[in-house]
């Protein structure tokens, strides 16, 4: 029953480290599109102002709905700014604190 119990646990260990990676992996890509999107709201700024149209905003679909409750008690807890790609992306982009 032991010898079970040991493949039942490796069987879990295994199951854990291939779903890890793949989380590991959809996390890389997701900051490569914040990133890229980003770059790109800032150029669509750059030429709406060239021709006298307003800025866009973005609705931050992407960090904001990924913030789990575990970040966000810690931030509560510590009262201190948590530095998540949200924050990052607003700060580049000049619309930090809005």
């Amino acid at each position: 029953m032991s010898m079970h119990f040991q493949q039942w646990l490796q069987q879990g260990e295994a199951l854990y480290q291939n779903a890890l990676k793949e989380f590991h992996a959809m996390e890389a890509q997701l900051d490569d599109l914040e990133t890229k999107l980003v770059s790109k709201q800032a150029e669509v700024n750059q030429i709406a102002s060239v021709i006298g149209k307003p800025p866009v905003e973005g609705n931050r679909r992407l960090s904001a709905q990924l913030v789990t409750g575990q970040i966000i008690d810690e931030q509560e807890r510590t009262q201190q700014p948590v530095a998540n790609n949200a924050n990052i992306a607003r700060a580049l982009t000049g619309k930090f604190g809005r």
